[in-house]
């Protein structure tokens, strides 16, 4: 699907720029990113994952395209970045620095980088790491939505309070914060409503938790196997982002199966669903 297709996505408009952020390490923002990466990819948005976990990221490992461009050689050369595309189903992937000593010469060139991209991709999904930086904030500053992930521990919790707080000191608005309680389950310490009340009524979504497939499937680079998995975590997550991203009504989701079986996984996506409502589907 091009941009012409679908106007609220138009060509002279910049990016949805989606961070994913949590106040701690190990909430599970980098599976997170790049899963929804590629589903934004699989509903026809031209998507670029970026790798903004500048010391320790491993957008390329998740994705299995060990090859990609790095965030630091791409700010070098900026002319590269004329070949950064997705390929098929896969989003393009601007990865992290290969070298943790050239992370921090990153952050200088970071927010030249992100204005050009804006004008380059319909949305950014972007990876971030534990420790708020400088790039975090020029991210936040930029996004259109921005996850925020809170896991089942309480210092999870504490810590998204944490960084919150420094969102204020330093003038970030924070309107645009969806707040996810990751790995929810049965019997699972934190749901929703317990975030939402927690932070005085913000909006709060919940992830499922996908159990140990998550971790096989995506540390083996195999991420399009686990959403035609139907993984709990890939459906939930899958309903997040279709109310969240633009003009996503009428949108077809195109997903390979795993190997061991062929043809596409195809899902339209209308105006049936409404938010909040765990009882209906976007199935339609």
């Amino acid at each position: 699907m091009s941009r012409a297709e679908h106007p609220g996505v138009a060509a002279h408009h910049p990016a949805f720029v989606l961070p994913v952020v949590s106040g701690s390490g190990g909430a599970g923002k980098s599976t997170v990113a790049a899963l929804s990466a590629l589903f934004a990819q699989g509903l026809g948005y031209k998507t670029l994952l970026l790798d903004f976990d500048l010391q320790f990221g491993d957008m390329r490992e998740m994705t299995g395209c060990t090859e990609a461009l790095s965030v630091d050689e791409a700010i070098v050369a900026p002319e590269r970045l004329a070949r950064l595309a997705p390929d098929g189903l896969l989003p393009a992937v601007l990865a992290a620095p290969r070298r943790l000593e050239n992370a921090e010469a990153v952050v200088s060139g970071a927010g030249c980088l992100l204005d050009d991209l804006q004008g380059r991709f319909d949305v950014i999904v972007a990876n971030t790491g534990a420790a708020w930086a400088e790039h975090h904030v020029l991210l936040l500053e930029r996004c259109s939505k921005a996850l925020f992930l809170v896991d089942q521990r309480p210092s999870s919790l504490r810590a998204c309070r944490h960084a919150l707080d420094l969102c204020a000191r330093c003038g970030i608005a924070t309107g645009p914060f969806l707040f996810a309680a990751n790995r929810c389950s049965k019997g699972a310490l934190l749901s929703s409503i317990d975030v939402s009340c927690a932070l005085k009524g913000a909006a709060a979504v919940e992830l499922r938790d996908g159990g140990r497939e998550v971790e096989e499937l995506m540390g083996a680079g195999q991420p399009l196997d686990l959403i035609s998995a139907k993984n709990d975590l890939c459906t939930s997550l899958e309903h997040v982002l279709v109310d969240i991203l633009p003009s996503c009504e009428g949108r077809t989701l195109r997903m390979a199966q795993a190997q061991a079986r062929a043809g596409k996984l195809e899902r339209r996506f209308g105006r049936g669903r409404r938010r909040g409502r765990k009882d209906e589907t976007c199935l339609c």
